[in-house]
C-alpha cells in the first residue's frame, strides 16, 4: 500500500489539480477510521453520519489544498469532522432554551446498527459517554488510533505529561464506572 500512497500523493500534487480517482480511493481507505472517529466522539450513529458526510463533502471541494507533507489524508478529514462537530454544537447551543441552560443531555448510543457490540461494549460505549469530548478524544487517539503520548501532545497542542495525567485519570474514570456496574 505505501507504493499506491505514494503515487496517490503524486498525483495530488500533479500540477495543483483535482483527482478524482486519487479523493476516491483516499476515501475509501479512510472512511472507517474518520467514522469510527466521528461516531466514538458524538456517540449517535445517524448524527456522525451526517457528520463525516458533512466533512468528507468539504474535503471533496477543498481537495487542491491538501498537501500530504504536511498531515494524512485521514488527519486532514479528521480536523474538517472536528471544525463540523463543532459547527454542529454552536448551532445546537443557539437553539436551546433559557429554561435548559446548564442541562447536557446525554445522547444514549444505539446499538441496533452495531449487533456486534456485546454487553461489554454497551457499558464501555456508556462509560465513555460519562467523559468530557476532551477526554474521549485522548482515549481515542490512545487506544485506537494507538498513538504514543508524544505524538497526541503534538496533535493536540498538549503537554506530553498533561496527556499522561489526562489519560491516566479518564482511563481510572471508566474503570472504576466499569467495575460499578455488574
Amino acid at each position: 500500500m505505501a507504493t499506491n500512497r505514494k503515487v496517490l500523493h503524486a498525483r495530488v500534487r500533479h500540477g495543483g489539480q483535482q483527482d478524482n480517482l486519487s479523493f476516491e480511493v483516499l476515501y475509501r481507505e479512510s472512511y472507517p477510521l474518520v467514522y469510527n472517529y466521528v461516531r466514538y466522539q458524538m456517540l449517535d450513529d445517524s448524527l456522525a453520519q451526517d457528520i463525516v458526510s458533512e466533512a468528507f463533502l468539504k474535503a471533496a471541494r477543498a481537495f487542491t489544498r491538501f498537501d500530504p507533507q504536511r498531515a494524512k489524508f485521514s488527519t486532514w478529514v479528521i480536523t474538517i469532522a472536528k471544525n463540523c462537530m463543532r459547527d454542529y454544537y454552536g448551532r445546537q447551543r443557539s437553539t436551546v432554551s433559557l429554561d435548559d441552560e446548564g442541562v447536557e443531555p446525554l445522547v444514549e448510543p444505539t446499538y441496533d446498527t452495531h449487533p456486534e457490540l456485546d454487553d461489554t461494549g454497551q457499558r464501555l460505549s456508556k462509560a465513555l459517554a460519562t467523559l468530557s469530548e476532551a477526554d474521549r478524544e485522548l482515549v481515542f487517539l490512545k487506544y485506537y488510533q494507538r498513538m504514543k503520548n508524544r505524538d497526541i501532545a503534538k496533535a493536540t497542542g498538549m503537554n506530553e505529561s498533561t496527556v499522561s495525567t489526562k489519560l491516566s485519570r479518564a482511563i481510572a474514570r471508566l474503570r472504576d464506572i466499569l467495575v460499578e456496574e455488574p
